[in-house]
């Protein structure tokens, strides 16, 4: 498969690093705005002079690819997918799917009516310890769960356009970990209560921490029984972080799963010990997952796991998580 990669910094330089080591596809183009990004791209990858490119348009046409791999900032999601999309390309996109709610859903209309795969890199639903704990939530020997603990805290100095945005935390972090409570509760949102603040020694412009409240529900035979999640975070911790993927507390009926330090936990009853999970093997996780899915997705005429149908219920958590926080009262979350 025949790629073009938008944005080759930041992000961008993982993503040369993960195409170049596929098997399953050739990245004969990568462009950016930034010249000099282009240079550090040859002079630390060794790619030519010839497959840079300064603009999609001129990218697109001397290339001519099957796809396109979206690695620029939030807010130009939208004018790089739609005009990908118009050229006949799939889409590979970085998360969030896009920087406002309208975007997004026009992003998701634009690829249907393409006919092409628009994928969102959902990328921390695919390392071992999700999938672990994913599975063992999944295999109901705890029960079905009712109330979950999520606690995140990181203090990266990024710089660039996250410290400039008004909810860095929410916006640019939290997508992953709400689109987890949908992957591992099996679960989607039906209402968010949210507070955001900034606390005084952040470097941030806007809130870099919030408490949020969701109520969720199962597609299954449990779905009249409403999930609470309540997740806790801040990009601006000066001490005591979790890992990227959070700490978690899910209650059962019948015990209590954690991921705690990247280790998958259960206690079948209060009292007794807690019982360490092995595990589950995977095969390629993160970003080799994601570009290995969109592949075969595009191959065998499929919508990937990640689609930008499904993920609009992840980033429709987001942004009306926004709204709570804006309105200060619960939303329902449609």
């Amino acid at each position: 498969m025949r790629l073009v990669q938008v944005g080759v910094r930041g992000m961008g330089n993982h993503w040369v690093g993960v195409g170049r080591r596929s098997g399953e596809v050739e990245v004969a183009g990568y462009v950016d705005v930034v010249p000099a990004h282009l240079e550090q791209l040859q002079q630390e990858h060794g790619v030519p002079a010839s497959a840079c490119y300064g603009a999609l348009g001129e990218a697109l046409a001397a290339v001519r690819p099957d796809g396109v791999l979206c690695i620029v900032p939030p807010q130009f999601h939208r004018d790089v997918a739609v005009q990908a999309l118009r050229a006949g390309c799939h889409v590979l996109t970085e998360k969030p799917l896009a920087d406002t709610w309208e975007r997004c859903v026009e992003m998701a209309a634009e690829a249907r009516r393409a006919g092409r795969v628009l994928m969102v890199g959902q990328n921390y639903r695919y390392s071992r310890p999700v999938q672990t704990l994913r599975r063992v939530i999944r295999d109901g020997g705890l029960g079905r769960p009712g109330q979950v603990a999520v606690h995140f805290f990181k203090g990266p100095h990024f710089g660039g356009f996250r410290d400039q945005m008004p909810h860095p935390l929410i916006v640019d972090m939290s997508i992953h970990h709400f689109d987890m409570m949908r992957y591992i509760l099996d679960a989607d949102p039906v209402s968010v209560y949210a507070q955001s603040w900034n606390p005084q020694w952040s470097w941030y412009r806007g809130d870099a921490s919030a408490t949020v409240l969701f109520e969720m529900r199962r597609a299954d035979a449990g779905g009249d029984r409403p999930i609470r999640v309540t997740y806790t975070g801040s990009w601006c911790a000066n001490g005591a972080g979790t890992p990227w993927n959070g700490e978690w507390r899910v209650l059962c009926d019948d015990g209590c799963a954690m991921l705690r330090d990247d280790h998958v936990l259960i206690q079948r009853r209060d009292g007794q010990p807690w019982e360490e999970v092995p595990l589950d093997p995977l095969p390629r996780g993160g970003q080799d997952h994601l570009l290995h899915e969109f592949v075969a997705a595009v191959r065998e005429g499929r919508a990937p796991e990640t689609s930008a149908d499904d993920n609009l219920k992840s980033i429709a958590m987001v942004f009306r998580t926004v709204a709570s926080i804006e309105s200060g009262r619960p939303v329902a979350v449609e």
